[in-house]
This record gives structure tokens, sequence and C-alpha cells, in this order.
């Protein structure tokens, strides 16, 4: 599942195509990801693209006064096909050759200017939701704050831990309503980086190593921003092209190898039903 880094990948480059652009027609093809009365696509319809933004692990298209929120999840995709040519972000469900509408094709958004923005996804795990003003003051007030915003102050850090001291210090940085955007992957890049193993209770974090984490956070998920975010087997940016963080790994997908600034080896375990990694003399 794309994480921060990923979804803010994508955003970006569909914000500089799709901003301004009116949304002409919508033609869903699947109930189960989305669906309008016809209320709803009359108030959608002819609305401009306001923007394009991220919201934790969520893309957002903000009709002013609308707002569709899509959530890519594990298999879903979206292509954007346009004139000059096309973008493609997400699952790595077809490449350039392929053919659109294909069968999983969910859901179709055609824009002013010819260009069509696809919905795939093979499981149907992902979802596409329709939501007005008030909705989405509820929708926004349920998630935590961004990682990268000014919110994210270290008192703000410190009042997080303090609620979830019992729990170990992975699953907190995982807690979407506090934190919003962090996954698996940065979760235990951040730990590593910030020295400390992702199995410790947070309340045994001195406050030079809550300080330390806080501080590191912003730092890694900025890094990973500006390599378009980690690519494996099932993620590709919104150029259709895999993310270049995964060269910069330390810990994550590495079990068994050897650590790069001690020689260990990266162990793995099984956290709260997550794949997690690190390195038994770096962290403490």
């Amino acid at each position: 599942m794309p994480e921060l880094p990923e979804v803010e990948t994508i955003v970006r480059d569909l914000d500089k195509k799709l901003k301004n652009k009116k949304l002409v027609a919508i033609d869903s093809r699947d109930k189960k990801v989305f669906q309008l009365s016809r209320k709803e696509l009359k108030n959608l319809l002819g609305k401009k693209v306001i923007a394009v933004r991220r919201r934790a692990k969520m893309i957002v298209f903000d009709f002013g006064g609308y707002y569709l929120i899509i959530h890519l999840k594990m298999t879903g995709q979206l292509v954007l096909k346009t004139k000059t040519g096309w973008l493609a972000g997400g699952h790595p469900i077809l490449n350039k050759s392929g053919g659109l509408p294909n069968k999983f094709s969910r859901v179709i958004f055609k824009f002013n200017d010819g260009s069509r923005l696809f919905f795939n996804d093979i499981r149907r795990f992902g979802w596409i939701k329709l939501i007005d003003k008030d909705e989405f003051l509820k929708f926004n007030l349920g998630l935590g704050i961004e990682p990268l915003s000014s919110d994210f102050t270290l008192e703000y850090f410190k009042q997080v831990l303090e609620r979830r001291k019992r729990i170990k210090i992975k699953q907190a940085l995982l807690e979407q309503k506090y934190l919003a955007g962090i996954g698996n992957i940065y979760a235990d890049e951040s730990l590593y980086a910030a020295r400390l193993r992702p199995f410790r209770r947070v309340r045994t974090l001195k406050p030079a190593e809550i300080k330390r984490l806080w501080l590191t956070i912003p730092r890694i998920l900025t890094l990973a921003i500006k390599h378009r975010g980690t690519s494996f087997s099932d993620y590709v940016d919104a150029r259709g092209e895999q993310g270049n963080f995964i060269k910069y790994l330390k810990v994550y997908g590495r079990a068994g190898e050897k650590c790069g600034n001690c020689g260990g080896f990266v162990k793995k375990i099984k956290l709260a039903g997550r794949g997690t990694h690190w390195c038994d003399s770096c962290q403490k």
C-alpha cells in the first residue's frame, strides 16, 4: 500500500495536470468502488478542480465545496491519459502499451480538455467517496496531524506518546488518528534512523529519544519524497516510474542482510501483524 511519500508524489504530478480543469462526465462501472446519486452527479459535473491534495495516505480532489477522496489501498491505480501523454500511479496494472479502459477500470473521470482519469483496481480494495464541506471537516478531524506540517510540534508528539505510553513505539507511529500518513516502511526507517527498537514500550522512551525521533520522522519522509517514494513490485509513481528511495532503505525489506552501519544482521519479526525490521546493535 502506498504511504505518505508515494501518495504525495502522485498528488503533485496530478495537480500539475488537472488543476483548473472541469469535470464533465463520470463513468462509474463498479458500485462497490464508487456510487453517485443523480443529485450528487449533477452537483459535481461542471466543477473545476481547485487542487489535488493529499491527506494521510489518501488523494483528495478539491472541487470547491465538494471533495473526491480516493484511497488506492493494495491494488488501486490511477491513470491519466491526456492528448500529449499519460501518467500512471499506484499498482502497475498496465504499462504504456496497455489499452484503456480494461476489465479493471472501475471508474473513469472525463475533463473538459479531453483528458481522462482511470481508476483501476484488480482486487477492488480501493475506494472513492464524494463528500461535501461538512463531511470533509469530519473526515479531516478524524485523522491526525501531518508529520510534514508545522502542526507536528515536539509538544504535540509528546502528547500523542503520553496517551499511548503502554503500547510499542512502532504501533504508536502507525495510528492514523494521531499521525497521518506514516506506514510500515517509514515507521521502520524512522526508528532505525532514531536508533530506537520498534518493540520498545512508549513509556520507556527518554525525553532525548522522543526529540530525536520527532526530528527524524520529517527528515526520512522528505528524503523519500525527494526520491519519489519507495518502489517494490506493487507500486510506480505518477510518471509510471519506480520510486528510487528503495536504494536508501536501511532496514525495511532487508531481513538477513548486513546492517550498513555496524555490519550486524537486520532482523525481522511480526509486530501487530506487520513485518517489522530493525538492527539489534544500532537500535536500543
